[in-house]
């Protein structure tokens, strides 16, 4: 397991340490002892106070202390007269002792303060990449529970395990009961420490910890415009935490909550949007489904009416045509209807195909012959290769995509005109069914947008309530096909799809 390495100074020093000083300072004087009568003893004092100097190197501050005091007393007892005691018989002996304990002191206190400064920087330049890592990482984050998962990777990473994370509930000033992070960590005691804890700092008493019995620590997850959650760790898993570690860890609870209050932020604008753009799709589809249900309602009542008039029963042309009418208007309002329930079943996943093998030349007879009365003078050019392949298919899902792009078409052209159907073998082993019209087509940046729920081309006329092509898409890809919309150059729309063929 990979965890941080804070660096701690400490004054306290092993055995080991109080005895290299002495035998460093015992061996430097049994060597310079019979050299003494030819270098003289002041060289020999300083000789001493450089292996003090090289001693602060490396030793603790007490062994350093000891050798420094060991210096002078081995420097008067063996080299200054009298030899072999402790006893100062000239004041310029008495004052280079003093200078050699003061410098031999002074030393030990510089390198003592520059080691603890050195640690200082090192624990504070480790912990500033520590933290700039995590805080990069947090911001890679692209939801609460991407933030935390991140958290938890790096909380285990530098303190040895996962944190419990407790978020504010959407709908309430308490907690959600349910934990991000690690669950073992979840229980009565925890919860309501916890709770107590995010009270006390939503009402603007923030505490800094509190302590459950089972040795979680919780600390509250403060936003600066309010408190989000509370944090819960076990920081006395693998060693009592020390300051430096505490200090760390707080740094990780300012990112941690810095980064869920984005994100909570982040989320509750999309939320907002979402329900307005909701509100304005419910408004949309109402006013689209209740003008398309109120004109064959209207053209439905208007000739129940009719039939009940007493003239009407006599002039069979007048009830002829009033019939028509009425067939007219209940399919327009079947195909409403059944256009609202296959959509439906489409976003509710509850579609499920009835594949068979498809003749399209067949269903294309079949699709032309129900559409037959609503042509309304436009002529149908049907061109089908003799040797088309066969596809598998939910033959009423696809009569009902043909049904669906023909009625387009004959909504968007005008009378007179005409429309092609087409189908041919692909050499991809593919076969291609495309349906073309002679309308005025559809602008090049509106063709991406055709196969979207309820759109409607900007300046189109009024009529339908934009669900037909969506549910032409949804029943095609269903079928691991593909469609697309053109303009031909010479006007008019071309739909294809593209169907897997069957050998």
């Amino acid at each position: 397991m990979s965890r941080t390495r804070i660096w701690k100074y400490s004054s306290r020093s092993d055995f080991s340490e109080y005895l290299i000083a002495f035998l460093a300072i015992v061996l430097t004087a049994g060597i310079c002892f019979p050299l003494s009568h030819f270098i003289g003893i002041f060289s020999v004092g300083l000789i001493l106070l450089m292996v003090v100097a090289v001693l602060a190197l490396f030793l603790g501050r007490w062994p350093l202390m000891f050798a420094a005091i060991l210096n002078v007393l081995v420097w008067d007892y063996f080299f200054q007269k009298p030899l072999f005691s402790i006893g100062i018989m000239q004041i310029e002996d008495l004052f280079a002792n003093i200078a050699d304990l003061l410098v031999a002191i002074v030393s030990v206190i510089l390198i003592t303060r520059i080691r603890k400064s050195k640690t200082i920087l090192q624990n504070s330049q480790e912990r500033l990449i520590i933290l700039n890592n995590f805080l990069e990482s947090m911001n890679n984050a692209k939801s609460i529970a991407e933030a935390v998962q991140i958290a938890g990777e790096n909380l285990k990473k530098y303190f040895g395990q996962e944190a419990i994370i407790y978020i504010k509930d959407k709908n309430s000033n308490s907690l959600f009961s349910a934990p991000y992070g690690n669950s073992d960590f979840h229980n009565a005691n925890g919860i309501a420490i916890a709770q107590s804890l995010f009270i006390k700092s939503s009402t603007g008493r923030p505490g800094d910890s509190e302590k459950s019995t089972d040795g979680i620590t919780y600390f509250p997850l403060l936003d600066p415009r309010e408190a989000i959650g509370v944090i819960g760790i076990n920081l006395e898993t693998y060693t009592p935490p020390g300051e430096d570690k505490i200090l760390l860890f707080k740094s990780f609870i300012t990112i941690i909550a810095s980064t869920l209050g984005r994100e909570i932020s982040i989320e509750k604008a999309m939320e907002k949007e979402l329900l307005d753009h909701s509100e304005k799709l419910f408004q949309a589809v109402l006013n689209s489904v209740s003008h398309e249900l109120r004109t064959p309602i209207a053209i439905i009542s208007a000739a129940v009416g009719n039939l009940n008039d007493a003239r009407t029963s006599s002039e069979p042309e007048k009830r002829r045509q009033i019939c028509v009418e009425l067939e007219s208007a209940s399919n327009r309002l079947n195909t409403l209807v059944e256009n609202i329930l296959d959509m439906s079943r489409i976003e509710s996943g509850l579609l499920k195909l009835n594949l068979q093998y498809c003749d399209i030349a067949d269903l294309v007879g079949l699709v032309v012959k129900d559409l037959k009365g609503e042509l309304h003078g436009r002529k149908l050019n049907i061109s089908i290769d003799e040797n088309l392949s066969l596809i598998k298919a939910d033959i009423s899902l696809i009569r009902q995509v043909l049904v669906n792009i023909l009625r387009n078409a004959m909504m968007y052209t005008p009378s007179g005109t005409g429309i092609e159907i087409t189908a041919s073998n692909n050499p991809a082993g593919m076969v291609s069914l495309s349906v073309r019209d002679y309308g005025p087509g559809v602008p090049d940046e509106n063709l991406e947008h055709l196969f979207e729920k309820f759109y409607r081309v900007p300046g189109s006329r009024s009529g339908g309530t934009g669900l037909g092509l969506a549910i032409v898409r949804a029943f095609v890809e269903a079928h691991k096909g593909f469609i697309r919309a053109s303009n031909e150059p010479d006007g008019g729309l071309r739909i294809t799809m593209i169907f897997k063929a069957e050998k």
